[in-house]
C-alpha cells in the first residue's frame, strides 16, 4: 500500500512539473508574439497568433501586465513593458558587438542608400536582428530590428552559416521571408575564427541591380573584417 502512494504521489509530482512547463511556455509565447509586433495587439490578436483560449491568453496577458513586462495602452493593444525593455537593453549593453557594429552600419547604410543590419543567429536556421541603421530613402526596407527571421534561403542566412563566394559575402533577392527585396550580407568572425553574426544590407529589388549588390558586397565585406579585428 505504501508503495502505490509513492507511485501515485510521484506521478502526482510529474503532473504537476509538466504543467507549470506547459503554463510558462505558453506565457513565453504570448510574451514573444506581443514583443515582436510593431503595431500592438489586443487580446483577440494574441489568441488568434498563439492559438490559444482567449481565457487562457487573458489570463496570461494579465500576468505578464502586472509583471510589467508587457503594458496595455489606452486602445486596448499589449506592448513591451518597462521590465522587458530594460532586460533587454540591459542584454544589448554587453553585447561590444554591438556597440562596435554602429559606426561600421552607419557607414554602409550611407554608401549604399539602403538599410544596414546587425544580426546573430538565434536558433536553427533562424537569426533576430540586434541592430539598424535606415535608408534615409522614402521607400526602404521595414523596420526589422529585434525581429527574429526565417533565415532559409536568405542572404543574412546563407553569411551565418558561412556558405558565402569566393568574396566573402551571399546575395539573395525575392526570398520567400522577403519576396520584393534584394540583400547582400558578410559574416563577422570572432578571434577563434567562429562566426558571431553578420551585416547585411536590405532594399527594394526595383532598386538594386545584380552589380549593384556586387559592389555593395565587396564593401561590407571591407567593414566586417574591420569589426572582426576590433573583437580580438
Amino acid at each position: 500500500m505504501e508503495q502505490i502512494k509513492d507511485s501515485l504521489s510521484g506521478m502526482t509530482t510529474l503532473d504537476d512539473e509538466q504543467k507549470t512547463r506547459n503554463s510558462v511556455d505558453k506565457a513565453l509565447d504570448i510574451l514573444r508574439i506581443v514583443a515582436e509586433s510593431d503595431e500592438g495587439l489586443t487580446l483577440s490578436d494574441v489568441a488568434r497568433s498563439s492559438m490559444l483560449p482567449v481565457t487562457t491568453v487573458a489570463r496570461h496577458l494579465k500576468t505578464l501586465e502586472r509583471a510589467e513586462f508587457l503594458f496595455r495602452g489606452d486602445s486596448a493593444t499589449y506592448r513591451p513593458g518597462r521590465v522587458l525593455v530594460q532586460l533587454g537593453a540591459q542584454t544589448l549593453s554587453r553585447y561590444s558587438l554591438y556597440e562596435l557594429a554602429e559606426k561600421h552600419l552607419k557607414a554602409i547604410s550611407e554608401y549604399t542608400g539602403e538599410t544596414a543590419y546587425l544580426a546573430v543567429i538565434s536558433g536553427k536556421r533562424e537569426a533576430v536582428y540586434l541592430r539598424q541603421v535606415e535608408s534615409s530613402r522614402a521607400i526602404r526596407h521595414a523596420s526589422w530590428a529585434g525581429k527574429t527571421i526565417d533565415t532559409t534561403g536568405t542572404a543574412i542566412g546563407a553569411a551565418l552559416e558561412n556558405d558565402v563566394g569566393p568574396r566573402g559575402f551571399a546575395c539573395s533577392r525575392a526570398t520567400r521571408v522577403e519576396p520584393d527585396a534584394a540583400a547582400v550580407a558578410a559574416p563577422i568572425m570572432n578571434s577563434s575564427g567562429e562566426i558571431v553574426a553578420a551585416i547585411s544590407v536590405i532594399g527594394p529589388s526595383f532598386r538594386l541591380s545584380e552589380q549593384d549588390l556586387q559592389t555593395y558586397g565587396v564593401f561590407i565585406r571591407k567593414h566586417v573584417v574591420e569589426l572582426s579585428k576590433q573583437l580580438i
